[in-house]
């Protein structure tokens, strides 16, 4: 067994035990804490998320061929709004998002975007589910990947958000990993819990 599919394996057994007791649905209804306790989000803190996201944005990256990989840069970390101010003015409904820019080699710039369907393959291969999306940039793609059979709007499980960004002489390239954990109910953006653990 590989060292990816045994990252795989971590990742997911660690969101399993901890959404065990949780019933996970979309986020598209009005949110609060009273949904959370019908089932609406999982039973799960965003302390308990951060650790999964991390490991599973460690995981896409161990999946990019080393070969091709001059370094990786400096991870970004912190929570994020799941619904619009106008659904939870409060920001109590959030999710742990991990992030990190995976640069490569000047010669494999050129290849970022085979790069990356190579990393979404062995996604798919895994289950997951793979949706193109406006990327960053103008006429960029981006891909979502999406945790078993969930809906690719759901984020009341794990996603992972992948684009290649090549400059336009395409002499350099890198490829950014986006790792999102499921909402979660917390006292809100502005609270002690959720400024000690950080936000984007």
């Amino acid at each position: 067994m590989g060292v990816a599919t045994r990252h795989m394996k971590i990742v997911a057994t660690t969101f399993a035990f901890a959404i065990a007791v949780g019933t996970l649905s979309g986020c598209g209804a009005s949110a609060g804490s009273e949904n959370a306790r019908a089932g609406e989000y999982p039973d799960l803190t965003l302390a308990e998320s951060k650790a999964p996201a991390q490991l599973l944005r460690n995981t896409a990256v161990t999946r990019i061929a080393t070969d091709v990989v001059l370094n990786v840069g400096t991870d970004t970390d912190g929570s994020i709004a799941c619904l619009s101010e106008a659904d939870d003015p409060d920001g109590t409904i959030r999710r742990w998002d991990s992030s990190v820019d995976v640069n490569l080699k000047l010669v494999e710039a050129k290849n970022a975007d085979a790069i990356v369907a190579d990393v979404i393959k062995t996604f798919t291969e895994d289950g997951w589910m793979s949706q193109s999306i406006t990327g960053s940039k103008a006429n960029n793609q981006a891909h979502l990947l999406t945790n078993g059979t969930s809906s690719a709007a759901s984020v009341s499980t794990s996603q992972i958000r992948i684009e290649a960004i090549i400059a336009g002489d395409q002499g350099s390239g890198y490829i950014h990993i986006d790792s999102m954990g499921p909402c979660v109910v917390t006292e809100g953006e502005n609270s002690t819990e959720v400024k000690n653990l950080g936000k984007l």
